[in-house]
C-alpha cells in the first residue's frame, strides 16, 4: 500500500512540475503585465518642480486628466481616471494644487481628490499698511517680504483705477481690505486677486459717486479716516473736519500720519516722532500727505467721497473711545481739560 502511494505520487510529478511551470509563468505574465502598464499608464511622467494646477468648479475628471497630460504632469489620461475609478476616488475638489511631474498618476490623483490644496485663506484688516499687509504675507507663506514688497512696488497699472495712480507710487491704498484665497508662493497672483478685488468695489461702489474728481486724493483722506475712526458717524464727521481743515488751509494734525512715518501703532508718541521732518507729518505740514498711510475700507473711502457738510474743525477722542468736536480752538481746548485730564 504504500508502495502504491509512492508509485502515485512519482508518476504525477510531470503533471505537478507542468502545473507549477504554467502557474508561474502565468504569475510572470501577470507581474509584466502589471509592471508594463505601471509605467506606461501610471509611473512619474518625468523630472520637474512643483507646479500649481487648478481643478476649476463643476470639471470633469476627463477634462482634468486631458490638462494634467497636456501640462506634462501624467503620462496616460487612461491611466488616470482609472485609477480613480479603481480607488473610488470619482470626486475632486475644486482649487489650486501643488503637484510635480515626478509624482505619478496615483499620488496626483490623491491629492486633487484630498481637497488639500496650495490655497491659503488671507484676512486683510482694515488699515492695514503695506508693511503691515507684506508682513502678513509672508506669514502665511505667499511670499517673502522682500519679494511681495518688490512686486507691490512696480506692479503693472493694467486696472481701470489705474489712472488714478500717480507714476512710481506703491500699492499703497490700493490693497483692499478683505478675506482672500490666495496661493502659497505666488505674490504676482495675490496682489492680482486683491487689486481685482478693488476693481470690482471701484466700478460697483465709487465710480458713479467720483465723477470726474481724483480718486487719489480721497483715498489719502480715507486712510486717515480708516486709522482715526471705529465707527461710521465718526468716519463722516472726521471727514467733515478733515475737509474743513484742508479747506481753511489748516494744518492736519493727524497724529496717524506719524505713526505711519516711525511704523508704531501702539505706544505712544514721543516729541521727537512728532517733529519728524517728512511731507507725511500733518503735525508739522499743511495739506494732505502724498499716499495714503493705510489701505481703507469701503465704509471709510465713501466717508471721504461724500462728507456731510459740518462746522467742526476739531476733534479728539477720550479714553473711552468716544470721540468729541468743536467748532472753535476754544471749544477743543475745552474739551481737552474735560476729557483727557
Amino acid at each position: 500500500m504504500v508502495w502504491r502511494l509512492k508509485a502515485s505520487n512519482y508518476l504525477s510529478s510531470p503533471k505537478k512540475n507542468l502545473f507549477w511551470f504554467v502557474f508561474g509563468g502565468a504569475a510572470l505574465l501577470v507581474v509584466i503585465i502589471i509592471t508594463t502598464s505601471y509605467f506606461v499608464l501610471l509611473a512619474p511622467a518625468g523630472s520637474g518642480e512643483l507646479q500649481h494646477f487648478t481643478v476649476q468648479s463643476g470639471e470633469t475628471i476627463t477634462s482634468i486628466a486631458n490638462r494634467l497630460k497636456q501640462d506634462g504632469l501624467i503620462k496616460s489620461v487612461w491611466g488616470f481616471k482609472l485609477y480613480l475609478k479603481v480607488t473610488g476616488k470619482v470626486i475632486v475638489h475644486p482649487g489650486v494644487y501643488e503637484v510635480s511631474p515626478t509624482y505619478g498618476a496615483p499620488r496626483i490623483a490623491g491629492i486633487v481628490a484630498s481637497g488639500e490644496t496650495a490655497n491659503i485663506t488671507v484676512t486683510i484688516p482694515e488699515g492695514y499698511t503695506l508693511k503691515q499687509i507684506t508682513a502678513l504675507m509672508a506669514s502665511k507663506e505667499i511670499a517673502t517680504e522682500e519679494e511681495f514688497l518688490d512686486i507691490a512696488t512696480d506692479f503693472p497699472p493694467d486696472h481701470e483705477f489705474s489712472k488714478y495712480r500717480p507714476p512710481g507710487s506703491s500699492l499703497e491704498g490700493f490693497l483692499f481690505p478683505d478675506t482672500y484665497r490666495l496661493i502659497k508662493g505666488d505674490a504676482t497672483s495675490a496682489i492680482r486677486i486683491i487689486l481685482d478685488n478693488f476693481e470690482v468695489k471701484y466700478k460697483n461702489e465709487l465710480k458713479d459717486s467720483l465723477g470726474d474728481r481724483n480718486l487719489y486724493p480721497i483715498l489719502i483722506v480715507a486712510s486717515l479716516i480708516e486709522r482715526e475712526a471705529k465707527i461710521q458717524e465718526d468716519r463722516e464727521q472726521i471727514a467733515a473736519v478733515l475737509y474743513n481743515r484742508l479747506e481753511a488751509g489748516m494744518r492736519l494734525d493727524v497724529d496717524a500720519t506719524v505713526r505711519y512715518l516711525t511704523n508704531n501703532w501702539e505706544d505712544l508718541l514721543t516729541r521727537q516722532d512728532l517733529a519728524i521732518d517728512s511731507p507725511y507729518n500733518t503735525r508739522k505740514y499743511a495739506g494732505l500727505p502724498p499716499g495714503p498711510i493705510c489701505n481703507p475700507g469701503l465704509a471709510s473711502i465713501k466717508a471721504a467721497l461724500n462728507p456731510p457738510a459740518s462746522d467742526y474743525y476739531y476733534y479728539l477722542t477720550d479714553f473711552e473711545g468716544i470721540t468729541h468736536y468743536a467748532e472753535t480752538l476754544q471749544e477743543h481746548n475745552e474739551n481737552k481739560v474735560k476729557y483727557l485730564l
